[in-house]
């Protein structure tokens, strides 16, 4: 598709990754409940866990519209799908280089922020957030006013054109993906591939596939990623925890991991087959996942206030 023509299907949910699901017919049994009841279909990855202009820049032309997709999203994908093909193939003692291992921590960190309600609380926020000032900013703006400008600077702000506060809007987006402290905490910490036994049923994902602790510092944190039906990355600063969970009850640990993946999902749940059908259509979106975008943004409303 050329730039004339960009892309408008934005997937929050990676085919790359969903790929790992498929059977040989191409497609992952795909969970979701539209209204009361579970309904179960096979699908090609890449017709699931997208949105329709998701990451589209509003107010920009049709050609520039869906910059973000095609050339943030799409290179954080690409480098992440190499490095899920290195973790499938050497497991816990993959060749981890700082370029990889960076293209890893990115990836997960965006599956944390990139999702549609993610997108539009970001959004409501940024775009109300992007007029307040406070008066030492407001008497700047006063001495360096023309006359021709609107009276306060948070009128100013507010007049701006929507393609500029879009733009501004996603390079802050773009910070908290690679949010340098956060990227350094998980670069850090231990890594693991857990291949789960034959005995256990088959590894879920879904549109929230990623299971953490509050906090990704101190004893026991952790953070937890189905990569396939039978591998789990699992990464965390505790060694000792690390061990111990591969010491673990496997068969316990893959159904416990499997019944926080469908719980915490917000519309999908995707697996290689329908044989867990009753197991999810039990647990499907029961306890949604409390989303980290809406921490950052706690955080920073609360810095503004002190």
């Amino acid at each position: 598709m050329n730039s004339a023509n960009p892309p408008t299907k934005h997937h929050y949910i990676p085919a790359f990754y969903l790929k790992r699901w498929a059977g040989p017919d191409g497609k992952v049994t795909e969970f979701t409940k539209p209204h009361r009841r579970v309904v179960v279909k096979r699908i090609m990855p890449e017709r699931t866990g997208y949105q329709e202009r998701l990451y589209e820049l509003k107010g920009y032309e049709p050609e520039l519209a869906q910059q973000v997709e095609q050339k943030f999203f799409k290179a954080i994908d690409t480098w992440a799908s190499d490095a899920l093909d290195m973790l499938e193939r050497h497991g816990h003692y993959a060749p981890w280089n700082s370029h990889s291992r960076s293209a890893w921590t990115r990836f997960i960190l965006s599956l944390l922020l990139r999702c549609p309600e993610d997108i539009a609380l970001f959004r409501e926020w940024w775009h109300t957030d992007f007029g307040r000032t406070d008066e030492a900013a407001e008497a700047r703006y006063r001495a360096a006013r023309d006359s021709g400008n609107p009276e306060t600077f948070a009128e100013f702000l507010n007049s701006r054109p929507l393609g500029l506060k879009e733009r501004y809007q996603y390079q802050v987006f773009f910070s908290l993906i690679d949010h340098g402290s956060i990227g350094g905490e998980m670069n850090d910490m231990h890594w693991r591939v857990l291949q789960t036994p034959t005995e256990a049923p088959t590894l879920l994902t879904s549109d929230r596939p990623i299971l953490r602790t509050s906090s990704i510092k101190g004893p026991q944190s952790h953070l937890v990623l189905p990569i396939g039906p039978r591998l789990l990355f699992i990464a965390s600063p505790d060694a000792d925890f690390l061990k111990q969970v591969l010491r673990a009850d496997q068969v316990g640990l893959t159904k416990e991991v499997n019944r926080q993946v469908a719980e915490g999902a917000a519309r999908f749940v995707y697996g290689v087959d329908d044989k867990q059908f009753r197991f999810v259509q039990n647990r499907l979106g029961k306890t949604p996942q409390p989303r980290l975008m809406e921490r950052l943004i706690e955080m920073r409303m609360a810095d503004a206030k002190r």
